[in-house]
């Protein structure tokens, strides 16, 4: 694996390029990027879209010879969108900066892209010390057991794309919506993604996420994602988050009775925090 951009296309391996956003990610943009250094599958290179960090963020992206590093003042939609557009890669992966990729995870991707056009990583917490990050553990195996690929009402989003088809929904997103956008990002890419194409399957047991542990960390995540969400509750894609802030299908089913709970009281806890942030939000354009 290289990060410094020199790899380029081939028929038999083709070129990945994962993108990831950041603002603020020291504490585990680090690991995220020896994770990819570590992949199996050796065609990867590197974009970073920094926010305009404060902290170590740039410094330890540059300490891993990211040389495809750039800064975007904009909402999180536009971060991913910039990231696309600048890929070399014909597969392009959207990774959060406190995403873990599982060592293959990249190279079962590449295989299965022969017969899908996106792909969902599924996903387990980085940590299950915590009764939060116990929460999150519970919720992801509601959601991977379930397997609704809907973009309305699942909540399994691809990670994972073909050029054509990202850049083919990032086409659809209007102007405003990328500057202004950051919460819902992966469920608007994925919601203009589907109408043009429904070939999704899931990746298994490919990345672990660095989730709050505590009930301070969570709330501040989600207040952010709230505040940040507010114009993604406007226009074309009203519809969809009101769909997308509803409990999680398949709640109770035969031998999810303790995942069903875990879920409805994280998604309780979510929500506060998200609701304030959004109602924060409006007050402030009004």
């Amino acid at each position: 694996m290289s990060t410094d951009n020199q790899l380029v296309e081939s028929n038999d391996l083709p070129l990945v390029t994962i993108t990831i956003p950041t603002m603020n990610s020291g504490k585990s943009i680090g690991p995220c990027l020896e994770a990819i250094r570590n992949q199996t599958y050796r065609q990867i290179d590197i974009n970073v879209i920094d926010g305009g960090s404060s902290d170590e963020t740039i410094d330890i992206v540059k300490a891993h010879h990211v040389r495809n590093l750039l800064t975007y003042s904009g909402g999180l939609l536009g971060a991913r969108e910039l990231g696309a557009r600048m890929a070399h890669g014909s597969i392009i992966v959207l990774l959060d900066s406190d995403q873990i990729l599982e060592a293959d995870a990249i190279e079962r991707a590449v295989a299965m892209l022969g017969q899908h056009d996106m792909l969902v990583l599924e996903e387990d917490v980085y940590s299950n010390k915590t009764f939060i990050e116990k929460l999150f553990q519970y919720d992801r195996m509601l959601i991977h057991r379930v397997r609704d690929f809907s973009p309305y009402s699942g909540v399994m989003l691809p990670r994972v794309y073909k050029k054509e088809l990202l850049r083919d929904a990032f086409s659809a997103i209007s102007e405003q919506a990328l500057e202004r956008i950051g919460g819902q990002d992966h469920a608007i890419i994925y919601y203009e993604a589907w109408k043009v194409s429904q070939r999704v399957e899931l990746v298994p047991v490919a990345v672990k996420h660095i989730e709050p542990n505590s009930l301070v960390a969570l709330s501040r995540k989600f207040f952010r994602w709230g505040y940040t969400s507010k114009d993604a509750h406007l226009g074309d894609y009203k519809e969809l988050i009101h769909h997308k802030e509803r409990f999680r299908k398949g709640m109770f089913e035969p031998g999810l009775f303790v995942a069903s709970l875990a879920s409805i009281l994280l998604l309780v806890m979510k929500g506060v925090p998200y609701a304030a942030g959004l109602i924060v939000a409006r007050m402030k354009r009004a």
